[in-house]
């Protein structure tokens, strides 16, 4: 967590059809369909404006799965919301296959208003999922991404179903974050923050989401732990450096205390540099910006930045003397002579 102290100066980021409905019949006598259903979380120690390891309940993720076992495409984009306490079901129900399989998924969350727009799948569905995502400055949006598997397995004439499929979401962007004190009561009611700007960052880019595993089979992953969880993201197509400028208002903040508020924050494209970002605030009637440079200027993926800005006025005191006063020499041909010396007789 950084702390910037601000003295002001008083001089001063599968091939098988869309399984929309119950999965046909086979051969294991008396087996009923089970729904496939999802246990998100965020990933743990890495915040962003989902702050925290819980999966929002509000927040719903766009899901594509793709069955190993066959091979082929198991069902495309459908979007999965909370379905009980802990777990997301599809709308409409997707069920798992009445015969051993693999299902190997790829989500997303957040990517827009319904998760769709701007989304393109691979060819493979879960292969891949490209999301171009549009300037985010105005709106938080903190896209994410996941994947995961669930195995049906047959012991005998019965098969076992997983009870859910477990998922961890990561966080695309990286997540800038201000909050700003004054240092007493005083210095409080005589400063205002009005804005900060994040100087030289992106907030719209193309994001690519890769599931290297996406086709492997339950035995493949036994075999090789590293199958179980492969997938990666990478931007294109943002500004890097190109001198974008984005402003960030209040957000919560309405007037300066001596403790820590919320001024505002921002999602932004990671893996380039911010620049700097300039406060501007006004004392006493009189408006100032103050532009600071980090020491680092890369923003990572999956990071959070979190600046904490205290403000402290140097109160202008003066330190008088009093200058001397000049002896008038009114013979300058007398050594020493400063004085007039005046006799009446």
């Amino acid at each position: 967590m950084k702390k910037l102290f601000l003295f002001s100066v008083a001089a001063l980021a599968f091939c098988a059809c869309s399984n929309d409905e119950t999965v046909s019949e086979n051969n294991v006598a008396n087996q009923q369909p089970t729904e496939i259903s999802f246990s998100p979380l965020t990933k743990p120690n890495t915040r962003a404006a989902v702050d925290g390891s819980g999966f929002p309940g509000t927040l719903s993720m766009m899901v594509t799965a793709y069955d190993a076992e066959k091979p082929g495409v198991f069902f495309d984009a459908t979007p999965f919301s909370k379905g009980s306490s802990t777990t997301w079901a599809g709308t409409p129900s997707k069920y798992w296959p009445l015969a051993p399989a693999t299902i190997n998924f790829l989500a997303i969350a957040n990517a827009n208003e319904d998760n769709e727009a701007g989304v393109t799948w691979g060819t493979n569905k879960a292969d891949q999922v490209t999301i171009d995502m549009s300037d985010n400055s105005t709106e938080q949006r903190d896209l994410m991404y996941a994947c995961g598997t669930g195995s049906v397995t047959q012991t005998s004439n019965t098969l076992g179903f997983p009870t859910n499929v477990p998922m961890i979401f990561k966080h695309a962007q990286a997540w800038i974050k201000f909050t700003v004190k004054a240092n007493s009561a005083t210095e409080a009611s005589k400063l205002t923050v009005n804005s900060i700007t994040l100087n030289s960052v992106s907030c719209a880019g193309t994001f690519a989401v890769t599931h290297a595993n996406y086709n492997k089979t339950k035995a493949q992953r036994d075999e090789d732990a590293s199958n179980n969880g492969s997938v990666s993201g990478v931007w294109s197509a943002y500004n890097t450096n190109a001198g974008d400028k984005k402003v960030i208002k209040a957000s919560g903040y309405t007037t300066l205390s001596t403790s820590e508020k919320a001024f505002g924050d921002l999602m932004v494209v990671p893996n380039q540099g911010m620049a700097s970002f300039t406060i501007n605030y006004t004392v006493d009637g009189n408006t100032y910006n103050y532009t600071y440079t980090p020491a680092s200027t890369s923003l990572a993926q999956a990071t959070k930045y979190v600046y904490n800005i205290s403000f402290g006025l140097h109160e202008i005191q003066i330190a008088p003397t009093v200058a001397e006063w000049t002896a008038y020499d009114f013979d300058s041909t007398t050594e020493g002579q400063q004085d007039k010396d005046i006799t009446i007789e």
